[in-house]
Formats: C-alpha cells, sequence, structure tokens
C-alpha cells in the first residue's frame, strides 16, 4: 500500500503515515458524521435527501395559481396606423385594454398573444408588447408570446397596455392577432387587419 498524499511505500494495515504523519483512514468530514450520529441517519450524505425535499416542496408551493379570467373585460383598441404597400409593411399602434368587472382585484395575469394569416403565405409579424420586439408569426408560422401583464387591477378599473404590431406581408392578406388565456383555451380578444 502506498500513502494518498506522499506515495510513500506503507504496511497496508496503516492508520498514518510513517513519513508525512497523514491520517489514511476513509476520508470524512466530521461535520457530517457528528449529523448521520445525531440524526440516525444511514447516509453520510443527508444533504442531497434535505435538498431534495425542499425542492420539491418549492416547486409545489410556488406554482402559480391559475388565473381567473371571468370578470375580466378584453379588446383591442386602435391608436394609429401607418401603411407602406411599396415595402410591403404594415404596423398598427394598438392598445390592449382589460377591465376588471369583478370584486376582487387581480394579479398577475398571464396572456398568450399570437398573430395567423390568412391565405397561409411566407410572413413575419412582429409585436412590440412592454417594450420587447418580438416575431409572433415568422414566415407563416405562429410562435405564441406569454407575457405576464404585471401589477395589479382594482375591482372597475381598466388597463391600457401599448401593442405595436408590424406585418410584412405581400397583400392580400388578413392577420388575426388573438390574446388568449395562458393555457390556450378561449380566445379573449382579437383584432383582424385586412389588406387588399
Amino acid at each position: 500500500m502506498f500513502c494518498r498524499y506522499c506515495g510513500s511505500h506503507i504496511p497496508d494495515d496503516s492508520l498514518f503515515c510513517a513519513k508525512c504523519g497523514k491520517r489514511l483512514g476513509p476520508r470524512e468530514n466530521p461535520r457530517v458524521t457528528k449529523i448521520v450520529q445525531t440524526l440516525r441517519l444511514k447516509t453520510p450524505y443527508p444533504y442531497f435527501a434535505l435538498l431534495f425535499t425542499l425542492f420539491i416542496a418549492w416547486t409545489i408551493i410556488s406554482r402559480p395559481t391559475h388565473a381567473d379570467y371571468s370578470n375580466l373585460k378584453w379588446s383591442f383598441e386602435v391608436d394609429k396606423k401607418l401603411d407602406l404597400p411599396q415595402e410591403n409593411l404594415f404596423a398598427q399602434a394598438l392598445s390592449l385594454v382589460v377591465e376588471n368587472n369583478g370584486a376582487v382585484a387581480v394579479r398577475e395575469i398571464p396572456i398568450e398573444l399570437s398573430a395567423r394569416i390568412e391565405p397561409p403565405k411566407r410572413a413575419d409579424v412582429e409585436a412590440d408588447f412592454l417594450g420587447r420586439k418580438l416575431l409572433i408569426l415568422q414566415q407563416g408560422h405562429s410562435l405564441p408570446l406569454t407575457v405576464v401583464l404585471a401589477g395589479e387591477l382594482l375591482p372597475g378599473a381598466k388597463k391600457r397596455i401599448l401593442l405595436n404590431g408590424s406585418i410584412m406581408a405581400e397583400p392580400p392578406f388578413k392577420v388575426t392577432y388573438e390574446v388568449r388565456e395562458e393555457d390556450r383555451q378561449p380566445v379573449l380578444t382579437s383584432y383582424v387587419v385586412e389588406r387588399e
């Protein structure tokens, strides 16, 4: 047997190295050993089990609850539009308006914004939503965008969220912007842009 610290040849039953004096027994952490003895655990790694249990509890507790959309009224309002047919660019400045008709304040509302084009063609639709420009339709394929409307919406209050849309497509087309619940159930509101 050789010392794992200095490499000296030592007898097989040695607990200490005769040359460097280091302990040769199994490597143990005194804190872990004390915890294992105190808790009478059969594993030398109780931290893993504890961390795993805490992680499972955190994922269950911190899961967002499903938002209540039943008392919310959704609509689109057009602020401006700009058509540049020679460049195949059609832009809209829209406002997504949500009104709380319920008796309880609503917080953190997750929604999904998407677009579709008819007839199907290679087209891009970009949404400038909450300060971020993202494609929600690329080369004719829908790329739904899920966002959370942050803050609190009190009973009877309205909230306007600016939404700029840019359609890059060759006319004729019909693009439908849709806002859905987070889990893609019913359409909450939609807006159609049609060009001949």
